[in-house]
């Protein structure tokens, strides 16, 4: 089969409309299929264009089945959000290859929309959202295009189109989304394979870790607080506690989770927050040092007072909680317990052991000899820095006494180590620490940068009690912010901004999006309820739902088939027209399908003769004023007609 150049006119946009939709996926996609995408539209555009012969069925069977062996290799299954969007892309390349005819467009141009619902699957940002309905807008025009047949029009006309369907499809789309039932979990509850999760902390930590981690300036998670947001430096956010110790790296106990409550005894009262945290993949979340209650049963609280999913967080979560910032932890404490966070690995570290032994002798009690240990950090030549050197067996050693550069878990695991050298009872807090508030907003926003490690060790009638050593080498990262800290050294927080014009333009687009997060993506169950309650509706339940949604999908469409039989109604007849359908009556005579007004004269005057000429002149009276510039020809016209006797009607 040859291209005849019929499609000369529609195929360019319905490329367009392809590409537009696979373009936000090119970067999770192997590159062969984004070259074979484009060759193959290539191919196919210059055949219209120079009337070359369509790919053969037999080299299209080919392709098709290398293409299928090529995404089952790479993706290890076609199930999936990834794998599936993969094949509809090469499906579409290999369609391009055979259209030949309308409706070979119109399944090229369903593939689009499919291909433009999997990459919103993929990620839910706004820009994305936006870049999206755009592509949604291509298609639409591609398909007016396809629905022409090979009729040409301009690109304006297109545009119009599709801006017609969309601004239509709206209303609709806004009710379905508002008013359709929704079930417990997300919307969007189709796992991918894209990595989308941003795991973020780990439950083991290894020097440089938490270092890398700081580098990336991803969102962690965002929290509003019912009253005054703390200080930057009482924003410890608890996430995992370790203590686990095998002479480099720390992890976090297998019965971590086992609950025992009244582990906290608050000495003022408690600060109420609402954290909305990004899926993590992984079972704990965050609250504030220390949490004491929380809202929820998908949540526990475990012996280490860290809070625990009872799944893994694949979606948004959003939960509340209640921590005091002034407290002591519960000093009972098993003897085997003790034991437990005071062990450390034989022959690990010897240097470390001998210093904090000989310190220990020279202490009057637990807290003077931490405040030794804290006195050699801070006043020795210690450096607070994102790139620190890397470290062999014995990391504690070669920190202490020789490269002295590292981040908070070099800091936080050196002096936990030489705690329990010393038999003091220590382990490891990872979470995050600070966050910025947005001043139009009013929440707090985590990211990943404020990502951190600290220690607590245990004191007779205090319990657990928090030590950062990193405040006695970097103080401005606890009291103010990351960057602050690393600037002495010269070095930045990724996504830092000098120019308060960008700083502000930040702090707004994070309001955006976290209203984006809280109305749209986070538009669940409870958010519908309460937005029924706000309507007027008392515990509504899926029934009212049901009935409200078909009302207003009602509403809807008759509104919209109003206004496009508006659109389509015959045009309104001008004075002289009607004039002249008035004359038509009087005389009782009708014009005939293609009658011109001076025929149709003639036949009426041998119909009725006596009236000849008044109703020559009668017409020339319309002619003049439907075609002429005499002002005052339609009354003249009137008249006429009006002296013209009635006459019944001709069959």
């Amino acid at each position: 089969m040859r291209a005849d150049g019929r499609l000369a006119h529609s195929l360019p946009l319905i490329v367009g409309a392809l590409l537009a939709a696979f373009l936000p996926q090119i970067a999770t996609k192997p590159p062969w299929i984004t070259l074979f995408l484009v060759t193959c539209a290539g191919y196919r555009l210059l055949a219209e264009r120079r009337r070359l012969r369509l790919t053969p069925a037999w080299i299209r069977t080919i392709l098709g089945l290398g293409s299928f062996i090529a995404v089952l290799q790479v993706y290890g299954g076609i199930n999936g959000v990834a794998p599936g969007s993969a094949l509809l892309a090469v499906m579409a390349a290999l369609k391009l290859l055979e259209t030949y005819s309308q409706r070979d467009q119109f399944v090229l141009l369903f593939i689009c929309l499919f291909m433009i619902l999997a990459s919103f699957l993929q990620g839910q940002h706004i820009w994305s959202v936006v870049y999206l309905f755009g592509a949604f807008g291509v298609t639409l025009a591609a398909w007016s295009a396809a629905a022409r047949d090979g009729v040409p029009r301009t690109g304006r006309w297109y545009a119009r189109e599709a801006g017609v369907a969309l601004s239509l499809a709206l209303p609709l789309l806004l009710a379905l989304w508002v008013l359709f039932p929704r079930v417990p979990g997300p919307f969007w509850a189709i796992p991918t394979e894209s990595g989308s999760a941003n795991t973020g902390l780990s439950n083991t930590m290894s020097p440089g870790d938490i270092s890398n981690l700081s580098k990336s300036n991803a969102l962690s998670f965002r929290a509003s607080f019912e009253g005054p947001t703390p200080a930057p430096s009482q924003r410890y956010w608890r996430a995992i506690v370790m203590d686990r110790f095998d002479g480099r790296s720390w992890a976090a106990n297998e019965d971590w989770a086992t609950p025992e409550p009244n582990t906290v005894l608050p000495g003022a009262p408690g600060i109420r927050y609402t954290v909305r945290m990004e899926p993590t993949d992984q079972r704990w979340m965050y609250a504030l040092d220390m949490p004491v209650s929380r809202d929820g049963r998908e949540m526990l609280m475990t012996r280490f007072q860290t809070l625990e999913s009872r799944k893994p967080i694949n979606e948004r979560k959003e939960y509340t909680v209640v921590s005091v910032l002034d407290y002591k932890t519960n000093t009972r404490m098993q003897q085997k317990r003790n034991s437990y966070n005071t062990l450390l690995p034989d022959g690990v570290n010897p240097r470390a052991r001998e210093f904090a032994t000989q310190l220990r002798g020279e202490s009057a009690s637990i807290e003077d000899f931490a405040n030794r240990v804290l006195s050699h950090f801070r006043n020795e030549p210690f450096y607070y820095t994102l790139s620190p050197p890397p470290l062999g067996r014995d990391s504690v050693d070669e920190f202490v006494f020789e490269t002295r550069r590292g981040f908070c878990e070099h800091y936080a695991s050196a002096f936990a180590f030489m705690m329990r050298a010393a038999g003091v009872p220590a382990r490891i807090v990872a979470g995050y620490q600070g966050g910025e508030v947005n001043p139009l907003g009013g929440f707090l926003t985590v990211r990943q940068s404020d990502a951190h490690a600290w220690t607590e060790i245990w004191i007779a009638n205090r319990g657990w009690v928090r030590v950062d050593p990193t405040a006695a080498v970097a103080p401005q990262r606890i009291e103010q912010n990351l960057d602050s800290a690393l600037r002495e050294s010269g070095e930045r927080v990724p996504g830092a901004f000098d120019l308060p014009i960008m700083e502000r333009l930040q702090v707004a687009w994070d309001l955006v999006n976290a209203r984006w997060d809280e109305w749209v993506l986070g538009f669940g169950p409870e958010t519908q309820r309460n937005f029924f309650e706000w309507l007027g509706l008392e515990n509504p339940d899926w029934r009212d739902y049901i009935v409200l949604l078909t009302v207003s999908l009602i509403s809807i469409m008759a509104v919209i088939t109003g206004l496009l039989w508006w659109q389509q109604r015959p045009p309104t007849r001008d004075a002289a027209s009607r004039a002249y359908r008035a004359l038509q009556r009087r005389t009782g005579t009708r014009t005939l399908r293609g009658e011109a007004p001076l025929a149709w004269a003639r036949r009426a005057g041998v119909a009725r003769p006596t009236q000849a000429a008044h109703i020559d002149a009668a017409v020339k009276l319309y002619l003049a004023a439907r075609y002429g510039d005499e002002q005052d020809a339609v009354p003249r016209l009137r008249r006429a007609i009006r002296s013209l006797p009635r006459k019944r009607a001709e069959a």
